[in-house]
């Protein structure tokens, strides 16, 4: 739910975090699903405790959550992960009266009265040890449990607890051999679906925009774009799962940001491009022997704007699916041959289908 934007500049937004491998940066609040698509976004500015009057004030790093969480659908029992930098007991009861099912991993100073037994005497227990308790707080269970693994993990919740205890494969270095370990409930609730923020940003990642620039609002702005590219592609590939298109056709995330490019740098331009980018598997383009034809973006080909008939002095076997025809007529901004005859007009039917 959180993000460290690596960059130092002179401004009141930066940050320093001794943990990370740059130290300065922007720290950045994000609510994302599973999927990684970034639904909210929030820059830390030093005043976490602002809070409106209908809302609770549950300290700063619990507030981010209580803002966050304001376009969340109420009393539909959607589910909030977050870390141990935001867990609260108190954060937990206003989610559960607001309708919201919380689970986080939780810091032991942040357990009131903990009736959990100490750490010290859980670590002398085996690994894959496990125990829960169930307190009233105002009136709202929840679940606090303490597992062993390599270090202990405390987890609090609001719908999940101990059961069912399913089992792990660990390495045991002591006995050089792996094992199986149980491992409660919460805990794989809580990996199963605690990584959103990670998701989109390893997708922003991978293409991430490398200009540099000494303005600190231009950093902010490229990383702003690179978090609305990855959300485009989310959202492409669940359209593409609701039609039903097969895995093989659906553009893999350079593909996607070319195309976007490309119609950028097309639609609505009246005079054709002479860079000419080779993106195959597009719908319309024929397959043969040879190289496939290129065949610009869907919003390009019906802008409507600068598509003009030029003459070629070599016949070209028009590219119109199912037309077998040779014209010497190429759409100056396509780049597409395509017939223009008495009998068939395929120049016009390609900028319009």
């Amino acid at each position: 739910m959180s993000k460290f934007a690596l960059q130092k500049a002179r401004n009141m937004l930066k940050r320093y975090n001794p943990k990370k491998p740059h130290k300065w940066g922007y720290k950045l609040y994000v609510l994302s699903g599973v999927s990684g698509f970034a639904y909210t976004i929030e820059i830390e500015s030093g005043k976490e405790n602002v809070v409106r009057p209908d809302e609770p004030d549950l300290g700063a790093s619990s507030n981010v959550v209580v803002r966050l969480s304001r376009m969340i659908p109420r009393h539909q029992n959607y589910r909030l992960y977050f870390d141990n930098y935001f867990t609260s007991l108190h954060l937990l009861e206003y989610l559960a009266k607001e309708g919201i099912l919380g689970l986080g991993t939780i810091r032991r100073n942040r357990i009131p009265d903990c009736k959990l037994s100490s750490e010290k005497e859980i670590m002398k227990k085996d690994r894959g040890y496990s125990e829960e308790y169930i307190a009233d707080v105002n009136g709202v269970d929840v679940s606090t449990v303490v597992w062993k693994d390599n270090k202990l993990v405390t987890l609090a919740s609001t719908f999940a607890g101990l059961n069912p205890i399913s089992e792990v494969r660990r390495y045991d270095k002591k006995n050089s051999r792996y094992i199986n370990i149980p491992r409660p409930n919460v805990v794989s609730e809580y990996n199963r679906h605690m990584g959103g923020v990670d998701l989109v940003d390893s997708i922003m990642g991978i293409y991430k925009i490398k200009l540099r620039s000494k303005r600190w609002q231009m950093r902010l702005f490229y990383h702003f774009l690179d978090l609305t590219m990855a959300n485009a592609w989310l959202f492409y590939k669940r359209v593409c799962k609701y039609k039903n298109i097969p895995n093989k056709t659906i553009m893999a995330s350079a593909d996607f940001r070319l195309e976007i490019a490309e119609t950028l740098c097309k639609m609505g331009v009246k005079t054709g491009l002479t860079i000419r980018r080779s993106i195959e598997g597009q719908i319309l383009a024929k397959k043969h022997k040879g190289p496939a034809q290129h065949v610009p973006p869907q919003a390009v080909r019906q802008d409507q704007v600068g598509h003009w008939p030029q003459w070629a002095e070599k016949k070209i076997r028009c590219k119109f699916p199912k037309c077998a025809g040779f014209t010497h007529t190429v759409c100056d901004k396509c780049g597409v041959a395509l017939c223009y005859t008495k009998n068939k007009n395929c120049f016009r039917n390609f900028h319009l289908l």
